[in-house]
């Protein structure tokens, strides 16, 4: 729900009228040690009309600020937190949580933390001044805190940055339906149940809370020594003197004892070999124990790196609407990996190969052609997308109709090469809707440019998208799919496809999606495909193997979330790092830090002239 429309109903629904707080004599309307209420309300007056001190609140989001100036209007004019109602627990609970929010990967100064624990002390706790002077810093206290408490219950429960405002061209996953009315938390009497209440609940996000503290504390204890770069490959009873450096980080990883010692001069031994095992898996290398360039570059990433990994990624986590308790798949893409969940319980992993990395330099060269419209200046972006939807369908020998792009790109090129390539590959060719006979073509005549024609390819071995292909709606036309191209499945960096995932074990999938489900079963799925069922009455209907499409719907479709995360941790609570396949995390941590570094002074906090 946007801010506008939360502003709405609290406007619309009901007149907010709060009472004075304990600080306030009730008998004599004075606040403790003998402030005047009537003059707070003045000051609160006088501090929410003066657009100069409001516009002045940086690191606040406007429609934040300028929602709370009307909720303060519609209040008339009284404070929020020095109420009756609100006792001194309240505030210090929430400066509590703000002086932690780094636990989160947030930067308690972008909420005001100090400047608000200091008028806390200075102006409550230990309050004895009476001046006009002190009832502005009191107003002023009491709508910045205000503004505080809205902005850190934002960043808790939706991010700190809107991933679709972020991102729109590639991010297409829609933002968390919290349920929550982060107005209405702001004039709940018992804010400290509201704190408790909005904190992340989920496993995954207190595992990387977990991983930020300890990368944190590892950062500033441990001496991360840079290992010299190899420009060929170190394996098992080599020698090399890279190796000293490696285990002294190895040791410091837990990956080694501290007891271990390399020979002199050092060798490749079996003890280290295991420990380079261990660390290739837990970073999402091929774990064959050869050290090479990737196992180097992963390797030299230091702690203090990694924590802003971390932090990254929690953000991501913000983004998301998982629990530990939901049925759904999710493809993560630097780590090429399918998970099938039910109930919250992993049912099945499997390698998937997803799109190409775009091209360098990409945002120059699109501005480029954003300029000239000119085809041949397009840069290529095969990435796959962040996307959720639902599997609501899987297609059997389904035929592959090439996208305009491949067309362009790949297909008239592989035809001007070999005239062969199209009756080899069993392709078909249509011009405006039309099947025509692709060998009477003078491809001479056409180029990538001038194509007038479309390139269906029937359903068969040689097919790109395999024997099978599982379908969910999105505005990207990508999809799930078999391959015939077994080998990127032995590669560590699976990012080869056209931005469709490309699943390793098709069949495993549709187990686990017939599971799901009530109106297929495994079996039906193989007879589709030409392969023996185990039911025994279905078997008595099973042909052999035919290429014929056939479209079989799901009674219940199931969640799907093509997601993106360098840093987890797994059903075994060990912590997972991935190489950055598309770059993202850099400038999303840049982007970050550009909201949550505070670039402000500390406000004036002076009386209205």
């Amino acid at each position: 729900m946007s801010l506008k429309k939360i502003l709405f109903i609290l406007i619309s629904c009901c007149s907010i009228s709060l009472n004075s707080c304990e600080w306030f004599n009730k008998e004599n309307g004075l606040i403790v040690p003998g402030l005047s209420k009537d003059s707070l309300f003045n000051s609160m007056i006088l501090i929410t009309s003066d657009s100069n001190y409001v516009n002045s609140i940086y690191g606040i989001e406007k429609e934040i600020i300028d929602t709370l100036v009307k909720i303060y209007q519609q209040n008339n004019y009284n404070s929020i937190w020095l109420t009756e109602e609100t006792d001194t627990l309240q505030i210090e609970s929430f400066l509590s949580y703000l002086e932690n929010s780094f636990k989160h990967g947030l930067n308690p100064e972008r909420y005001y933390f100090t400047q608000l624990n200091s008028n806390y002390l200075s102006l409550v706790k230990n309050a004895n001044k009476t001046s006009l002077y002190d009832y502005s810093l009191l107003a002023n206290f009491d709508f910045l805190l205000s503004a505080s408490f809205l902005q850190y219950q934002k960043s808790i429960l939706f991010g700190v940055i809107n991933p679709r405002e972020y991102d729109p061209e590639n991010y297409d996953i829609p933002l968390p339906d919290r349920k929550i009315d982060l107005f209405a938390n702001l004039l709940n009497h018992n804010k400290q149940d509201v704190l408790e209440k909005i904190q992340p609940k989920s496993l995954r996000y207190i595992g990387l809370q977990n991983a930020l503290q300890f990368y944190k504390e590892f950062a500033n204890t441990v001496n991360w020594i840079q290992v010299p770069g190899i420009t060929g490959k170190i394996e098992l009873g080599q020698q090399s003197t890279i190796l000293k450096p490696m285990v002294e980080n190895f040791v410091s990883l837990g990956l080694l004892d501290s007891s271990y010692h390399l020979s002199f001069p050092p060798r490749y031994d079996s003890v280290l070999f295991n420990a380079v095992r261990k660390f290739q898996s837990l970073y999402g290398l091929k774990d064959d124990g050869v050290i090479g360039f990737q196992t180097i570059e992963q390797l030299n990433i230091t702690p203090s790196e990694r924590v802003e990994q971390i932090k990254v990624n929690l953000e991501r986590f913000r983004w998301t609407t998982y629990t530990d308790s939901l049925t759904y798949v999710l493809v993560n893409i630097p780590d090429f990996t399918l998970y099938a969940y039910k109930d919250g319980a992993l049912q099945t992993s499997i390698k998937v190969c997803v799109g190409q990395k775009r091209e360098r330099n990409y945002e120059q060269k699109i501005a480029v052609y954003k300029k000239t419209k000119r085809w041949i200046h397009l840069p290529k972006n095969f990435e796959t997308p962040q996307v959720y939807s639902r599997i609501n369908q899987i297609i059997t020998n389904p035929p592959w109709n090439v996208p305009t792009s491949i067309a362009k790109n790949e297909t008239y090129y592989e035809v001007m090469k070999d005239p062969d390539y199209l009756n080899d590959k069993k392709f078909k060719v249509f011009q405006g809707g039309k099947e025509i006979d692709h060998n009477e073509i003078d491809w001479r005549k056409y180029s990538p440019t001038n194509l007038p024609f479309t390139f269906v390819q029937e359903p068969g071995g040689a097919n790109a998208l395999g024997k099978i292909k599982f379908m969910f709606n999105n505005k990207y036309s990508i999809y799930l799919h078999d391959t015939p191209t077994r080998a990127p499945f032995s590669a560590a960096n699976r990012a080869v496809s056209h931005g469709c995932v490309r699943v390793e074990k098709p069949l495993m999938f549709a187990e686990y999606i017939t599971g799901q489900v009530t109106n297929l079963t495994l079996d039906d799925v193989k007879i589709e495909l030409g392969i023996k069922p185990e039911d025994k009455e279905k078997m008595k209907n099973f042909k052999g193997y035919h290429n014929k499409t056939k479209f079989l719907e799901l009674n219940r479709s199931i969640a799907l979330f093509v997601d993106y995360f360098t840093v987890w941790t797994d059903t075994k609570n060990s912590l997972q790092f991935r190489p950055d396949v598309y770059e993202k995390d850099k400038k999303l941590s840049l982007a970050l830090a550009e909201i949550e570094t505070p670039n402000h002074l500390e406000l004036a906090l002076l009386p209205t002239k």
